[in-house]
């Protein structure tokens, strides 16, 4: 009797147990509790052992204290059949007078289910002003408090309030396009910038319709895959900035222009929110897919034009041999040989370094010589984008070949350039390159790769002269229908070719649009990635071998689970069969036949792995058609 009876007690306490721990617990924390005016406050409230979307908490009105939510973070994890969750809601305070407060507790709703968390008390730090105490009254915890890390806020920077929407945009989202100068001379480099600013969730797409810079030199700077992002306050709204796109120009000529920026692309996610207007600021994650779930609806964004003022170079100390120069720039230069023989040639190496367009650099001119013919010989360019300024290296090669004996030398070159910097003209002069020839019968020999563009400049000679008389003939029937059929042959030819074009450049074009956004790649390419597999499947489902039978469970959950992973962008881990039924009541309803079958299919899937037998062959097909049926919903509903 008394073993029966220590049984029960355990089992009570048991379900105890498990009934506290399936009870949502709801904890509010601070990250720091004593701060000075205007510093910026963490506050988390920490969700734990809840199932499902949970909406943002309403924070009240805090006296003294200004406050916007910064988003959620997710933790699911599936341990030995069970799941367990937990949701971070992140906010800011600012406090804005000194005192010591005590803030209210946060109503938190979860399944129609009222939770509070604790009063918090802060003290704030500076000019003290009158500022009465407020007490509240402690309410009954519904858990014992949970440790929780601290998370540090987004800082907000102040921008120049000249910074506003363009006329008619959305308050909520726009681009800016800016110039760092709008008075240059020509081929002085300008910094195009694209900044967004946006209050919503936010994927940045690209461009719909490129910048219109006509009269400009354009070279685009690289930006990292992951947007630099901050946030920053104009006319008292908060805003997450970044830039998305930076372009150096380079006028070509003296005259006033007008860049137009084009048109960005972005989408922004839509979804129902809470009415507290904090809540409207961010939403989860900034230029990420966030949930699929989630309506992205698309925004074209269209900034202001520019008007730039290119004006010409000044005549005062121009120097003779100015061709256009412009930017901070040092020459080096270099001869392979100081001892040669007559007719052998002499290659002079110059290097160019320094901020600028080395593109469009000239080479410097050689002077009028006797006793050499001089060759253009090879030239390249190393191209450096750093931070916001184009610069690199340009090598240049000069083919000296000394027709006569004796000393001879290489005079200084000079290369010319404009300073926009100190608004004056550079002059840079090479040092004279002594050279000792000695005699030579030999004729004058080029370098191999000046002697293979000399085989294409040979004069043209006529050798032998003929005369051809036109004569008529009629084709035959069977030269006819050979022409035509080789016509045809062509024409399909270049069909074919025009297709596989095509479809080359649509895989690339797709490929380079996967590498920018991974979650997309995982999204289109699930379907497929499904369909190779379902053909085992099936073979599985029709098989009457025990071992291809009891492999069927396993491999359907398989790939339902792959499926539903790379349709909604999280990891294996994060997967659980209650997280899928969730999702899907939120796609079919949760009166849909689809979402219990689903149910009962994972159980058994669960149950196989535990040792119970392969289900029959008409089971099989059952839950071949139910997998089919989920992937047909999803890829219907993802339209």
């Amino acid at each position: 009797m008394r073993k029966t009876a220590g049984i029960f007690t355990i089992l009570v306490l048991v379900g105890s147990c498990t009934l506290w721990a399936d009870e949502a617990q709801v904890v509010g924390t601070v990250d720091r509790s004593r701060v000075q005016v205007d510093e910026e406050i963490a506050l988390t409230i920490r969700i734990v052992g809840v199932k499902g979307n949970l909406q943002a908490p309403r924070l009240p009105a805090f006296q003294g204290f200004e406050s916007f939510y910064t988003g959620r973070t997710s933790h699911f994890t599936f341990v030995s059949g069970k799941s367990s969750s937990t949701v971070d809601f992140t906010y800011v305070l600012i406090p804005k007078v000194a005192g010591k407060y005590m803030l209210q507790p946060v109503d938190v709703w979860i399944e129609g289910k009222l939770y509070k968390t604790l009063p918090m008390e802060i003290e704030v730090l500076g000019p003290l002003l009158a500022q009465p105490t407020r007490s509240w009254q402690s309410p009954t915890p519904v858990a014992p408090p949970l440790p929780i890390a601290s998370v540090a806020p987004v800082p907000a920077v102040s921008q120049p309030t000249s910074v506003s929407p363009p006329l008619g945009a959305d308050e909520n989202i726009f681009v800016r396009a800016a110039v760092d100068k709008q008075t240059v001379y020509p081929n002085e480099q300008v910094l195009l910038s694209y900044t967004l600013y946006t209050r919503y969730d936010t994927r940045y797409e690209g461009f719909e319709e490129e910048p219109s810079v006509s009269g400009f030199w354009i070279e685009d700077f690289p930006l990292d895959r992951d947007l630099g992002r901050e946030t920053v306050s104009l006319k008292g709204r908060r805003y997450v900035k970044a830039d998305v796109r930076k372009i150096a120009l380079f006028p070509t000529a003296p005259a006033e222009y007008t860049i137009y920026p084009g048109v960005m692309k972005a989408s922004v996610r839509e979804e129902p929110r809470t009415s507290n207007a904090f809540d409207d600021f961010f939403g989860d994650s900034f230029f990420s897919g966030a949930s699929f779930f989630a309506r992205r609806v698309e925004r074209l964004l269209k900034p202001d034009p520019i008007k730039i003022s290119v004006r010409p170079f000044p005549e005062k100390g121009k120097p003779e041999g100015f061709n256009g120069a412009v930017g901070q720039f040092r020459l080096s230069a270099s001869v392979d040989k100081t001892q040669v023989k007559q007719n052998e040639p002499v290659t002079l190496k110059l290097v160019l370094e320094g901020e600028g367009n080395l593109e469009t650099l000239p080479r410097p001119s050689v002077p009028e010589l006797t006793g050499f013919k001089v060759y253009d010989g090879d030239s390249s360019n190393q191209l450096l984008k750093l931070g916001s300024t184009i610069g690199g290296k340009k090598t240049i090669e000069i083919i000296f070949i000394p027709t006569e004996a004796g000393e001879l030398s290489i005079p200084p070159l000079e290369f010319s350039f404009f300073d926009p910097r100190r608004e004056s003209y550079q002059v840079l002069r090479t040092q004279s390159f002594p050279l000792k020839v000695t005699p030579s019968s030999e004729p004058a020999r080029l370098p191999a790769e000046l002697e293979e563009k000399a085989a294409f400049k040979k004069e043209i000679r006529r050798e032998t002269q003929d005369i051809h008389y036109i004569t008529e003939e009629i084709p035959s029937e069977r030269s006819v229908r050979t022409r035509n059929y080789l016509y045809q042959a062509l024409l399909a030819a270049n069909f074919l070719g025009l297709l596989l074009v095509g479809n080359g450049l649509f895989r690339r074009r797709r490929e380079l649009l996967f590498q920018r956004d991974t979650a997309l790649k995982r999204r289109k390419l699930a379907r497929s990635m499904a369909e190779r597999r379902l053909k085992t499947l099936r073979r599985l489902a029709r098989s009457h071998k025990p071992e291809e039978a009891d492999r069927f469970l396993e491999e359907g959950e398989k790939i339902l689970s792959e499926y539903l992973c790379n349709k909604f962008n999280i990891s294996s881990y994060s997967f659980t069969g209650e997280w899928f039924e969730e999702k899907l009541k939120e796609v079919c309803g949760p009166d849909d036949p689809l979402v219990r079958e689903a149910r009962e299919f994972y159980e058994l899937a669960s149950e196989a792995r535990y040792g119970r037998g392969a289900p029959p062959i008409h089971e099989r097909h059952q839950f071949l058609a139910l997998i089919e049926s989920v992937i047909r919903r999803l890829e219907k509903w993802f339209r």
